[in-house]
This record gives C-alpha cells, structure tokens and sequence, in this order.
C-alpha cells in the first residue's frame, strides 16, 4: 500500500511524507515507521485514537481497515494529528481493475435496485449466506452493502457504528461520484442518475475477478431472501432470527437462522 501521511504535532508542527506498507500489515508497523523517521514520538501512541477506537483496540488491525472504504483515514491525540491517505493509481481505482469484467455485477445491482423498490427492506437488516464452507453476513445500508466474514467479525456486522467490513459495494448517484470515479463506471457502464453505480471499497490490496463474481453471487443470495418471503408474504424480521440462504451439498434452503445458533458457532 502506497501511503500519504500528514503529521500535524501540536508543538512542532507539520510533517509530510510517503510510506509503502505491506497489504497485510498492522497499523503497528505504519506507527512504527513514524517513530522510526521521527515524526511522532513512542510516547504519543497509547492515547492516539481513531473512529472512536483506543490504541490498545486498533494497533493490531490491519493498516487498511482504517479506511473503511473512504481514501483517508485521522488518527490524534491530544499532541498530535495524523492523516494517512491511501494514495490510488491516476483513474482512482487499483491497478488492473479497469481490466476486469464487472458486466455481471452491474446486472445483478440494475435487477436489486428494481427488486427493491417493490418491498420493505429496512436498512441494517441482517443476511446470512452460506456457500458450502464459505460463510458471510451481508448488511444492507442505504449506501449499499457491507460484507463480513462470519466467524472472523461476526459481532462487527451488529454494530450501529464503527463497523469493519472486509468489503463494501457502495452504491452511487450519478452526482455524488467523484470525477476519478465517474471516469472508472465510464468504462463499465452508462452512468446512472440512480443509486445503481457500484464501487467496491476492498480490504486487500488487490481487487481480482473471482472477487467481482464471487460478489455478484452474494448480492444474487441477497435478492432471492427478498424475493423468496415477498412470494410468501413472510416479513424479514424476526425477534432473534436473521433471513438466510444456506447452499450446503449443493442443496439450498432459504428461510431464517437462529442468532442463538450461529453465535454458538462462532464460539466453538
């Protein structure tokens, strides 16, 4: 990861400069490169926060979930502010991305957006999808969808604030796209007046095609719950229960899962 980082030390002043990390690495090794140039002193890191997270909570996480699907990301203290910027190649996407086939995508958000105009799908409702040994819980949000690994963040997916997806599919209007990324859907798609361009906010460094489809699949899932408890005139909330698509020996159910059940899960 190519970083931008801005350092504003209350007493000494601003600093800037440019830091590759490795996809992988903890905001440890992003801090500890700062101390090491001398931007930040080690005594500044155990009261730094983040998006209402303490040091001791975030230092460990992944650099790159500190964006949370927006391009910069504030750490500060009382001493210091620190702005990192994950710096993108000149189209605003990550290199290659143009090359990948999204047509499949696009598809399946064009036929969501149609779906649900016709129901009530409150924003926050839970979904979980099994695919064989692949576990996910997608949160629907006015902005799009968050992706959650199932044991991995399984309480992330609850929250009302200050969640962590492993992936965000955002979806935009035409006027809220920025001019790097109006110049990306360009070369997917027609632009849309309405909330149907979809950009994907990932936690990995790189975006690849099994990723894209593996995407579309989830989003289809999504659609068949709705579709499935429309038919049925069954609404998808229930006290302790999440609507489900389950695919396991190439056999699907849909219908909803205990919470009590898949915490258990997520325990053992």
């Amino acid at each position: 990861m190519k970083l931008k980082v801005k350092v504003r030390d209350y007493d000494s002043g601003i600093s800037i400069t440019k830091i590759d990390v490795p996809a992988e690495s903890t905001v440890d090794l992003l801090l500890g490169k700062l101390v090491q140039e001398d931007l930040i002193f080690n005594s500044y890191l155990p009261a730094i926060k983040t998006n209402g997270y303490t040091y001791g909570e975030f230092h460990r996480l992944k650099t790159s979930t500190l964006f949370h699907g927006k391009e910069k990301a504030v750490l500060s203290s009382d001493k210091v502010e620190i702005t990192v910027t994950q710096k993108k190649s000149e189209d605003g996407h990550k290199a290659g991305q143009v090359l990948l086939d999204y047509s499949q995508l696009v598809n399946v958000v064009d036929k969501f957006k149609e779906l649900e105009q016709g129901s009530n799908i409150e924003y926050g409702t839970v979904f979980f999808v099994q695919q064989e040994k692949h576990q996910y819980l997608i949160r629907y949000e006015e902005h799009g969808f968050e992706l959650y690994h199932f044991k991995l963040q399984y309480d992330n997916a609850f929250k009302d604030e200050d969640r962590f997806p492993f992936l965000i599919l955002e979806l935009k209007t035409k006027k809220e796209l920025t001019t790097s990324e109006l110049k990306w859907i360009r070369t997917i798609m027609f632009p849309s007046k309405e909330r149907k361009n979809p950009i994907i906010h990932l936690e990995v460094s790189k975006l690849n095609q099994d990723i894209v489809d593996e995407l579309s699949t989830l989003v289809h899932r999504v659609m068949v719950i709705i579709g499935k408890f429309q038919i049925s005139k069954k609404p998808l909330e229930a006290e302790g229960k999440l609507p489900s698509y389950v695919q396991l020996n190439e056999k699907n159910s849909i219908g909803f899962v205990e919470i009590e059940q898949l915490a258990r899960i997520v325990q053992s």
